[in-house]
């Protein structure tokens, strides 16, 4: 009997299969299921019914579901189901590369049947698209191996594929969600979250030079490679079984845990859009040098649209954008770099004093710049600012030297 797919290869496989790296967030808040006011005053079931019709409206309603849920509708006899109105609105789920719905919304409809309403609602999600539960669970011992069950197990638990963890315990708290039982679920584990008091703690600096989400990230990467090899699986073979949750809205903050984590490790970035982050900047910092290995989670964004399933396109198309141009300029500065080295062997020394020049003056600035045409170039050279005459006489003896050494002379 073959081993089932792990957390990660599965989601590897959706995002190469749709071409998406959207994360479709299912956040049931009772001020959206009930805009017009009033939610306190509906019964648990009013409230567990608006919450799965709000997230089957977001859902795609075809595909296999993951477990048969007729047992777990104890209430439907006695309220009319609504969801037949919301079929003909486009889905999200041709471009889901996840699913991730937040427990905690859920847990509020109600302690009877909130856990049940979030059963129902993974229950509708596609085999083939990963559902991760945002739970940001952190304990040890025999109340983290619950908590995995709580989650994991089907028909008891949640049947997610993989969740959201704090690392702060250390690895005790990490383990049960990743090995064992558990050796094909996945996790991601926050390290610099979006929300401006993750600075309190996250960002303090550790007495080797490194802040504290630096180190969580270079943990997360140890911890994987331990979930690995104590599951007796060859980690070359293998993608990680950790990933990293740091906030689009800290783009250094992005460019160190990937330096921290590695170019294998994916990248749960949270803040674009509601919370202010920007995406090209984001992309630019987590994204590895092959244009993958981040995940964008949309929540409001996607489930506020009148239309959820053109607002997904739309972002999946922003997200594959950003990705083209970070590609783009990680090949410009490769043929550049190589360019450069090839150059230097053969370069004259009025032109490597005419370059060191214009470093020196501000014309010559290297980055991404976006031209006129359009094109990404990883330089931009600014003629104009040869302006003061001892500048000009710089050109100008830059230019003879052209001419004096041109083999056509």
């Amino acid at each position: 009997m073959s081993n089932p797919q792990s957390f990660f290869s599965k989601l590897e496989s959706r995002i190469a299969e749709i071409d998406s790296h959207l994360c479709v967030g299912l956040d049931p808040h009772i001020k959206e299921l009930f805009p017009n006011g009033g939610g306190g005053s509906k019964s648990e079931e009013e409230r567990c019914d608006a919450a799965y019709n709000f997230c089957k409206r977001i859902i795609d309603a075809t595909g296999k579901s993951k477990i048969k849920y007729s047992h777990l509708i104890i209430w439907r006899g006695k309220y009319k189901d609504p969801i037949i109105a919301h079929f003909s609105i486009p889905f999200t789920a041709p471009y889901a590369a996840a699913y991730k719905p937040n427990a905690a919304f859920f847990e509020a409809l109600g302690p009877n049947l909130g856990v049940a309403t979030l059963r129902r609602v993974v229950a509708t999600i596609p085999d083939s698209i990963p559902t991760l539960l945002d739970v940001k669970r952190g304990d040890i011992g025999s109340t983290a191996e619950a908590y995995a069950e709580a989650c994991y197990d089907n028909p008891i638990g949640v049947n997610a594929d993989g969740v959201t963890l704090s690392p702060l315990m250390g690895w005790d708290s990490i383990a049960p969600f990743i090995s064992g039982k558990y050796s094909d679920k996945g996790a991601f584990v926050l390290c610099k979250t979006s929300n401006p008091g993750s600075n309190d703690l996250l960002a303090l600096s550790l007495s080797q030079g490194q802040a504290l989400f630096e180190k969580i990230a270079g943990l997360a990467q140890i911890w994987s490679d331990k979930a690995i090899t104590d599951s007796k699986m060859d980690i070359s073979a293998e993608p990680p079984r950790l990933g990293l949750v740091v906030g689009a809205t800290d783009p250094d903050a992005l460019s160190k845990a990937r330096k921290a984590c590695g170019p294998n490790m994916w990248i749960l970035a949270p803040g674009v859009g509601a919370q202010g982050g920007d995406l090209d900047a984001a992309c630019r910092a987590g994204l590895n040098s092959a244009g993958t290995g981040m995940l964008i989670p949309v929540s409001r964004g996607i489930s506020r649209a009148a239309d959820p399933g053109a607002m997904a396109k739309k972002l999946k198309d922003g997200i594959n954008a950003a990705r083209r141009s970070v590609i783009e300029y990680n090949e410009a500065t490769m043929q550049s770099s190589h360019t450069c080295a090839d150059a230097e062997q053969v370069i004259a020394p009025y032109q490597k004093e005419f370059l060191e020049f214009s470093l020196d003056q501000g014309v010559l600035k290297f980055g991404s710049f976006i031209l006129k045409s359009g094109r990404t170039s990883p330089y931009f050279f600014n003629a104009g600012l040869f302006a003061s005459g001892a500048a000009l006489f710089k050109l100008g003896k830059a230019y003879a030297a052209s001419i004096m050494s041109s083999k056509e002379l």
